[in-house]
């Protein structure tokens, strides 16, 4: 039988989760290739050889990890203000959440 969580704890981070290798950097990883990516696809489009003028390439990949790693962490923060909204009002209003069982 499953156990059934307290609504007080429900929105509590797990201490037994593992996270993953790949949780925090994917989105800077993926901002940096779309940044690299874009300087490649505007290169060729404007007929140029792709790999010429090589600073830009590394400029858009700093600038693309730096805001990818700034968008997820303003991510993290804005779930964890929500959780903590959630919580308090879950600990404001008990009679709207009772404990089940």
């Amino acid at each position: 039988m499953a156990v059934v969580p307290d609504p007080k704890t429900l929105l509590l981070p797990d201490e037994n989760a593992i996270p993953s290798v790949l949780s925090d950097k994917f989105v800077p990883i993926f901002a940096s290739f779309l940044g690299f990516s874009s300087v490649v696809a505007s290169r060729y489009m404007g007929r140029r050889p792709v790999f010429s003028g090589i600073q830009h390439h590394i400029i858009a990949t700093l600038v693309g990890a730096v805001g990818g790693k700034l968008v997820y962490d303003r991510y993290e923060r804005s779930n964890a203000e929500k959780d903590a909204i959630y919580r308090h009002y879950i600990e404001l209003h008990p009679e709207d959440f009772p404990m089940p069982g």
